[in-house]
């Protein structure tokens, strides 16, 4: 098991046997963005379920530019993310928690990121909610 921690919060990373690797990350804060991430070769699915709190899951289909926007919360079903899409979620509560599961070996030389600015719909969902410099965001993801 590895750990992860930094400003935002803490992913805990575990390998699995059926599974490529299970993640529970926790984002101490509201408005802490993640994303948006996705991995081109091998593609993976992801499996996402609340634990704590809610968020706004942001999908970006990478072929067709479809955007997919939910809001999911301890009640939600478990949210099912194809291979085709990178993948980003804003916390709406502190100390939330959300588990999921990737499905396809992790490969960092093809993991990358796009910027959530460059994506209209998910930019114009977060800047709704609260201001650009409200949101907690690692330098990676805000590209």
């Amino acid at each position: 098991m590895k750990v992860v921690k930094d400003f935002r919060g803490e992913v805990i990373i575990e390998e699995a046997k059926d599974i490529s690797q299970m993640f529970i990350s926790t984002s101490y804060k509201p408005f802490t963005f993640r994303g948006m991430h996705y991995q081109t070769n091998p593609r993976q699915i992801k499996n996402v379920k609340i634990v704590n709190g809610s968020i706004i899951d942001f999908l970006y289909n990478l072929e067709t530019k479809e955007v997919k926007i939910f809001n999911l919360n301890t009640e939600s079903d478990i949210l099912v993310i194809d291979r085709e899409w990178a993948h980003g979620y804003f916390t709406l509560e502190p100390n939330t928690i959300l588990g999921y599961t990737m499905v396809g070996e992790f490969n960092p030389e093809t993991y990358s990121s796009l910027s959530w600015k460059s994506i209209p719909k998910v930019k114009d969902k977060i800047l709704s909610i609260c201001s650009e410099d409200q949101i907690i965001i690692s330098e990676k993801d805000n590209i």
